[in-house]
């Protein structure tokens, strides 16, 4: 579920706006709303909340004082129905700046730490029921740094919290930072993210997606792009915005020195395979890592084959299978003819998504 979720579109004539979508809230709040999961409307709320809450409520964000009130309210009967026992010291959004002047705005009145313990309730249930997602601080993916040209030099503002900042090579990757729940993550979701960014608010949808496919696509080489292409056209072609998105070029683990700083210094482990080619979040909690294997995964670069380098990859690969992700393999050989390979993807990504 998606803050989205929870507006509705106002057709004015000339214009339309975005307004909290009563009925579906109120709806929510009594248990009559189906199909949609009470855990996943807790953390839509919780991250729509962090977001708007510090807005003024006469003038700015998406909800006003009455309607931040019925956010809460909602909330409150959601956690009851999950038997989750927790109360905001406030309940609407002048009860939040009070909260903040009475505490002289000091680190209880985080949102993050207001919401914190609700957060570990969810996730310790969804973990005893559910399998969980994948959930960081805001239930956001940790450290999914993607569509990366340069290794980016990374902080941990809150090591506690798992909060990270990238401090050199911002401009040559991507970072993610929305939730993500055992539903996956959709190009639509995706859209939505890249649409927020700077310079992106105002650009038309069919723009937009063109300038976030060109944006990933820069990040690949040719099969590479190839690879992308074809699953962007079959997305767009069952209905794009709830197809599993495609992250290229993405960070599953990450060491702060290269592997060549590594092997000078002669200390600590080397990190194999520290990017992988794409990442898919499918329904389900499913992780899915594809890799199209060049010449350099199997010899050395006169062409002498190189068991070493085979052996140390599929080692990789039951290390990263044993954490969760499921991995395919393409080999270069499956690319040369574009047609073929076209065809090819198309039956893989059909049947790996029972579509």
């Amino acid at each position: 579920m998606r803050q989205d979720d929870f507006f509705e579109t106002v057709d004015h004539g000339q214009y339309k706006s975005d307004r909290l979508n009563h009925q579906f809230i109120d709806g929510i709040r009594r248990g009559v709303v189906g199909g949609i999961r009470d855990e996943d409307v807790a953390y839509a709320v919780i991250y729509l909340l962090i977001d708007d809450l510090p807005k003024d409520p006469d003038h700015e964000g998406m909800l006003d004082n009455a309607e931040t009130g019925a956010v809460i309210r909602c909330f409150k009967a959601v956690l009851w129905r999950l038997g989750i026992e927790f109360e905001l010291p406030f309940h609407d959004k002048w009860g939040y700046s009070s909260f903040r002047s009475d505490n002289n705005n000091g680190l209880n009145t985080s949102l993050t730490v207001v919401f914190a313990p609700v957060r570990d309730a969810l996730e310790q249930r969804e973990r005893l029921h559910f399998g969980g997602g994948l959930r960081g601080l805001r239930g956001d993916l940790r450290n999914l740094i993607f569509a990366a040209t340069r290794k980016p030099e990374i902080v941990w503002r809150d090591v506690a919290a798992g909060t990270i900042e990238i401090t050199k090579n911002k401009q040559y990757c991507l970072l993610y930072d929305r939730p993500v729940d055992a539903s996956g993550l959709t190009w639509g979701q995706l859209a939505e993210w890249w649409r927020l960014k700077d310079g992106n608010y105002t650009i038309p949808k069919e723009a937009l997606q063109e300038a976030l496919r060109s944006r990933l696509a820069g990040s690949l080489n040719e099969p590479e792009r190839l690879m992308l292409e074809t699953y962007w056209q079959l997305a767009a072609s069952r209905g794009f915005a709830d197809a599993p998105a495609l992250l290229p070029q993405v960070y599953l683990h990450y060491d702060p020195l290269t592997q060549v700083q590594r092997v000078d210094r002669g200390e600590g482990q080397i990190l194999a395979r520290q990017r992988m080619d794409f990442l898919l979040l499918a329904p389900g909690g499913r992780r899915y890592v594809l890799e199209l294997d060049g010449k350099h995964h199997y010899s050395r670069e006169n062409g002498q084959a190189a068991p070493e380098l085979y052996a140390e990859m599929v080692r990789e690969d039951r290390r990263i299978r044993l954490q969760g992700y499921e991995v395919y393999r393409f080999g270069g050989a499956e690319f040369v003819n574009k047609q073929e390979a076209r065809a090819m993807l198309r039956t893989f990504f059909a049947e790996l998504l029972g579509a």
